[in-house]
């Protein structure tokens, strides 16, 4: 069932683009001129942005002894990175949270295993000192968002998926590129583009299955690949799928992660799930 890049693009422009106050604070964070006031501005014009960016820099992940009252205070505390991070969250939830047939994905499935993937992918960096942790962070929020798209196709075809991936070595993904013509992965690089979103996050998402062909942010799109792995790992799984995509431990090697060192990551990350307001 082959589809062609028309009708893929088709459904690529119709998924709404991002909110005007999100886009100009993604603008405004790669700017190294912007001022602090500037970003508080761009975000001030979204009451909702603003509430959602303030619930989250709140949260017990973020860990900070007195509340942060202002985005003033949250850009000067968070940085303008983690700023842009929590924006573009708050801009993408209302999406990931519709429940997607294809995938077998309930209502906010898919915004759980998003979110969780970007807090994990933001960890994977601290412990590796990379210098990347908020640009994972949001890369690994928008992994999967060309499931929003695939969706439609899968869901005539996930029945016979399911069947191929048991009885072979293939893995889902490689499946979606076979009969549907495009992955879940590749389809959402294309949106990041619809989004003008930087080169970086869209090769993380692109290449969160294949890292290895990344051609410039292979490292960026391992670490989401691990993330991804791990979060469907703590049950938070972005749909039928993540059972068949499974880790690569070339990638694991890479990063000189051992099993044990997975281990402890998962139960560090563990002590997040109890604060839910990371995910409302």
């Amino acid at each position: 069932m082959a589809v062609k890049l028309e009708q893929i693009m088709h459904h690529v422009s119709a998924i709404p683009v991002l909110p005007t106050a999100a886009s100009r604070v993604i603008e405004l964070t790669q700017d190294p001129t912007t001022t602090v006031k500037e970003l508080e501005a761009a975000i001030g014009q979204d009451p909702a942005l603003t509430a959602a960016i303030l619930r989250q820099a709140n949260s017990a992940y973020y860990g900070y002894a007195r509340r942060i009252s202002s985005i003033q205070d949250a850009i000067i505390m968070l940085g303008f990175q983690a700023t842009q991070g929590l924006a573009m969250s708050a801009a993408v939830a209302p999406m990931l949270k519709t429940p997607l047939i294809g995938y077998e994905v309930e209502q906010e499935g898919l915004w759980k295993h998003s979110m969780l993937t970007a807090l994990i992918a933001k960890h994977l960096c601290k412990k590796r000192n990379l210098k990347f942790g908020e640009t994972a962070f949001s890369a690994g929020l928008l992994h999967d968002i060309g499931k929003l798209v695939i969706s439609i196709y899968v869901e005539v075809v996930n029945s016979f998926f399911l069947e191929k991936v048991v009885e072979s070595q293939i893995s889902y993904v490689e499946l979606e590129e076979k009969v549907i013509g495009y992955s879940h992965a590749t389809v959402g690089g294309f949106l990041a583009q619809n989004w003008n979103l930087p080169l970086d996050l869209i090769e993380g998402i692109s290449y969160h299955h294949s890292p290895q062909d990344a051609p410039n942010y292979p490292e960026l799109a391992g670490i989401i690949h691990i993330a991804d792995n791990i979060a469907s790992t703590l049950g938070a799984g972005g749909g039928v799928d993540s059972l068949f995509n499974p880790l690569q431990p070339e990638i694991l090697e890479h990063f000189s992660f051992s099993e044990d060192d997975i281990l402890q990551i998962i139960a560090e990350i563990g002590e997040f799930l109890v604060d839910q307001s990371l995910f409302t």
